[in-house]
């Protein structure tokens, strides 16, 4: 993608300055000052890469076992603008975010649309519209009937999000985001069918989920304390503490899909609201 092409060429700019800094000279502080601008790089890197699976690979799941697209299992486009304060502002537009790419991969075209300005909107009341151009909106309406083009763009818009957002140094915002977009996921995911348990793609669709939000819980850590992020972090780790119940298994009983569900849905009711 363009944003880590652009990364890997300051990396390979800064290690080739840094290896021609130690060759050209000799002096021990001047190599004590490469190797800093080398870790210095790998510490950028380490926070801009976009962490997590792709949100497509779990809608492309669900619409390759043929479940069917159900409009009212995902967050109203029409509340973007009722979300007042950052944090409920962060964690919608990761929810939206994971409603577009739903949308996207049903090719249903109106609630592309729809995803796409509730998304813009929120984009815009957290501070970092201007990480996108004048054309995104053009672009979208351009290709609202080719779905590859779309999975595309969506995909930039959410990895450059995330990293907008840490170049701004508001790495918590940037994980509220990607909370929104795991619960909203795993809401989908949970709630596809009202006997999920009983179809093994389903499960296997819900079990896929664990990677993403193990390490989530993970780049949270060291922000866990952070009064914006607490709530975040507590949910996360109730999560996964029922993902941990499957540990060796591969596989998840009736109870541990309902209590995930059940849990899942709880804690989303109380983001969207």
């Amino acid at each position: 993608m363009k944003r880590i092409y652009q990364v890997a060429c300051v990396v390979a700019v800064a290690l080739i300055a840094a290896s021609s800094l130690q060759s050209c000279s000799g002096n021990q502080k001047k190599n004590e000052e490469a190797q800093k601008a080398q870790e210095m790089i790998r510490e950028e890197v380490r926070e801009l890469a976009y962490p997590l699976p792709s949100m497509f690979e779990l809608t492309n799941m669900l619409n390759e076992i043929e479940a069917s697209y159900i409009l009212t299992l995902s967050n109203d486009p029409s509340k973007a603008k009722l979300y007042h304060n950052e944090q409920s502002r962060a964690i919608n537009l990761g929810s939206y975010a994971s409603d577009l790419a739903y949308a996207t991969t049903y090719n249903k075209q109106t609630e592309v649309q729809n995803y796409f300005e509730a998304c813009e909107i929120l984009v815009r009341e957290l501070g970092f519209s201007d990480a996108f151009s004048k054309s995104l909106p053009d672009d979208i309406k351009a290709n609202i009937d080719n779905r590859e083009k779309l999975i595309e763009i969506v995909t930039n818009i959410f990895e450059k999000s995330y990293s907008h957002l840490n170049e701004q140094g508001r790495a918590e915002v940037s994980y509220l985001v990607l909370t929104g977009s795991v619960i909203e996921g795993l809401y989908l995911a949970t709630n596809i069918s009202d006997n999920s348990y009983q179809d093994p793609k389903i499960v296997k669709a819900i079990i896929s989920q664990k990677e993403s939000l193990v390490k989530l819980q993970e780049i949270m850590e060291s922000h866990k304390d952070e009064p914006s992020l607490k709530e975040a972090y507590k949910n996360i780790v109730a999560i996964n503490e029922i993902y941990a119940m499957t540990e060796g298994s591969g596989a998840m009983t009736r109870e541990q899909i309902e209590e995930l569900t059940k849990l899942v849905s709880e804690v989303r009711a109380g983001y969207i609201q």
